[in-house]
């Protein structure tokens, strides 16, 4: 019986420590479970350690790196960005390489930097600029002929401008906003070819060519045409044979070749919109219908950095991409030719205000924002790409590994201009003409306001962003000291140039598709704030007195007398103001839950805006009429209307001053 008991009591101990094992096994993955949960995994990473003691440009140790970055993405996945994708390549070779987050937050897909697809955006721009540099090495393209050269007659022009003029976005055309990006599950293959698309949607000249940097997609779309026209080939097709090929980029895809194409979409990451509260919704895959070389292409982060590597060959040999060293090398110039006076870009590239000289170009979409950058003289460079619309991470990447060049900036001496004379109000250059969309970056951009600090010194204000200080070095040419925290001077406005005409601020000349105007005659700061202050007052009159009116009417409806003529006319004239007020605001509303709309979806709005208008007109004049014929309306009814009359005159007015009644 002792031996029976000690057995039963060591069994009883083993199940016990086995018990105990079991339950701190359990409680020591338990954390990592949840863990894992709460940040989602990194996959793929390399770190040669042949890299070991050298530094990024920004001065950053390549041993650092790799938990700088991590501490960088730990601050914004699943905050600002669900996933992200990001490469560092260097002498040719990949340094590094990691996902971060999800590609698609709903099914848990973690993101991996050589297999999930992202929408490149922007960065689609610089393959046009490489295949133009080539055919321009082929003797095939020359920068300063007129565009019309290469295109057909059906392109007409107001003024004659060159493909240099288009490689600085200079060629003089507004934005095109309406049907820039529509959803690629809704939108069917296009039979329209790129000539066809492009003659649709062809925006007007509304600066001189040469004289102002604005941004175009429609640009560089005609710069494909022209690839088009002289290769004989469609532009993706070229593209692909001449550009991704050679590059090694085999999980790259341009439109005609990714729309439908199950196989390569099964491995695109979804895109998403944070919503402010940690979390985030999904948004529609982009589908570009008129310029598609300008930001449709798709593909990977490990695609983006054999790019980079046919980008940052070894000093004195060829790329890939072009017969001789000579032509990449060119490619890292200034393009424009007055770069003092006139900042453009670097052959299509944009210059980043680096430690060490950095060429790049960033992308968005509806909801990517991607970035890549190079150092061709330390053969270095990088690729982010997240799937959201957040843009600080690339902000903060491309500093941490490029740096921030901080010259030494003394104060201009002999003969420099008071600073005072550029003293003034800015808007972006990049702006849409002739419809109600002219608005919006009066609203939702910054307006500069430029305010002289001393003789050779002056703030610039970006609004809510923040402000800027600059210190005069050259007539007219400032150069940042020091900005506010929310102020982002890395890519362009580390130097800025002023432009006067006839001594009055003209332009603020910063290149790279990115100058300033002064606000244009009509859009003064007095003439926005009145404009401000009508459509208020308009729109609490009419969407409050209707209410009101009818309260009061309930009310006292036994004691009203019988209303004339007059007053029913005079009614009329008030709904219609209301009606026109609520068309708009959800003209308005619809914007911005969606501002990717197309014309076919704004024209009703802008059709009823006509409607409203002369229904209202119609009411004004049968009130007028009927004033005179009936002496009996009260005192009060009448002042009534002349308010209703005053405030819809004016309301009407604001909107046709903001091209409220405009679609084309």
């Amino acid at each position: 019986m002792v031996g029976t008991a000690e057995s039963i009591r060591l069994k009883a101990m083993r199940a016990s420590i086995a018990l105990f094992l079991l339950l701190a096994l359990i409680l020591m993955t338990l954390p990592c479970a949840s863990a894992d949960m709460r940040q989602p995994p990194k996959t793929r990473s390399r770190f040669p350690e042949v890299a070991l003691g050298q530094t990024t440009p920004s001065g950053l140790s390549f041993a650092e790196m790799e938990e700088q970055i991590d501490a960088v993405m730990g601050e914004h996945i699943g905050n600002t960005t669900p996933g992200a994708a990001i490469v560092v390549v260097q002498d040719g070779e990949i340094l590094f390489s990691r996902g971060y987050g999800w590609a698609d937050v709903e099914n848990q897909v973690p993101v991996d930097p050589a297999k999930t697809v992202f929408e490149y955006g922007s960065i689609n721009k610089t393959f046009i600029w490489v295949a133009v540099m080539q055919l321009v090495e082929q003797g095939l393209l020359d920068l300063d002929a007129d565009i019309q050269t290469y295109l057909p007659a059906s392109f007409v022009f107001e003024y004659p401008f060159t493909m240099r003029d288009v490689l600085n976005h200079a060629a003089g055309f507004e934005d095109i906003a309406l049907g820039l990006l529509l959803d690629a599950s809704d939108t069917p293959v296009s039979e329209k070819t790129l000539e066809e698309a492009l003659l649709a949607s062809k925006p007007r000249q509304v600066y001189a060519p040469g004289e102002v940097s604005s941004y175009t997609n429609w640009g560089a779309g005609l710069a494909a045409l022209v690839v088009e026209r002289i290769s004989g080939q469609p532009y993706y097709v070229y593209e692909r044979e001449n550009i991704l090929l050679p590059s090694n980029m085999r999980n790259t895809l341009n439109q005609p070749d990714w729309h439908g194409n199950l196989g390569f979409l099964a491995d695109k990451a979804q895109g998403y919109e944070s919503t402010g509260d940690g979390g985030f919704s999904r948004r529609f895959w982009s589908y570009i219908p008129f310029c598609y070389p300008s930001g449709a292409a798709n593909g990977t982060a490990e695609d983006l950095a054999a790019y980079i590597k046919a980008l940052t060959p070894p000093v004195g040999e060829p790329s890939p991409l072009f017969v001789s060293a000579e032509t990449l090398s060119s490619l890292f110039t200034p393009s424009s030719p007055d770069p003092e006076n006139r900042p453009g870009t670097y052959h299509g590239f944009a210059r980043y205000n680096g430690v060490v000289p950095a060429f790049g170009h960033g992308g968005g979409t509806v909801a990517f924002r991607t970035n890549f950058a190079i150092c061709p003289q330390t053969r270095f460079g990088y690729a982010l790409l997240i799937n959201s619309t957040n843009d600080d991470v690339l902000l903060e990447i491309r500093e941490l590994l490029l740096g921030y060049s901080k010259n030494e900036v003394g104060i201009g001496t002999g003969g420099l201009p008071n600073a005072a004379e550029v003293e003034g109000s800015y808007i972006t250059a990049r702006r849409t003409d002739g419809i109600f969309l002219e608005l919006v970056p009066f609203v939702l951009y910054p307006i500069l306001q430029v305010t002289a600090t001393g003789e050779n010194t002056i703030l610039l204000h970006r609004g809510s962003e923040g402000y800027a200080n600059y210190t005069q070095v050259t007539p007219y040419v400032y150069r940042v000291v020091s900005a506010s925290e929310g102020v982002s001077l890395h890519e362009h406005h580390a130097e800025i140039r002023f432009r006067l005409e006839d001594g009055v601020p003209a332009q603020i000349l910063v290149g790279h598709g990115s100058d300033y105007t002064a606000l244009p005659p009509g859009r003064t700061m007095p003439f926005l704030v009145a404009s401000f202050i009508i459509a208020l007052i308009a729109v609490a009159f009419f969407l409050i007195t209707p209410p009101v009116l009818l309260f009061i009417f309930l009310i006292h409806r036994k004691k009203q007398r019988v209303r004339t003529r007059f007053d029913r006319f005079s009614l009329g004239l008030l709904l219609s103001g209301s009606l026109l007020t609520l068309n708009n605001i959800a003209l308005l509303l619809r914007m911005s839950i969606q501002n990717y709309r197309t014309a076919a979806e704004i024209a009703p709005h802008i059709w009823i805006n006509y409607v409203l208008a002369g229904l209202a007109a119609i009411m004004l004049a049968c009130s007028i009429w009927t004033w005179l014929k009936e002496s009996k309306a009260l005192v009060r009814r009448k002042a009534f209307f002349i308010a209703t009359a005053v405030i819809e005159v004016l309301f009407v007015a604001v909107l046709q001053n903001w091209h409220f009644f405009a679609l084309f």
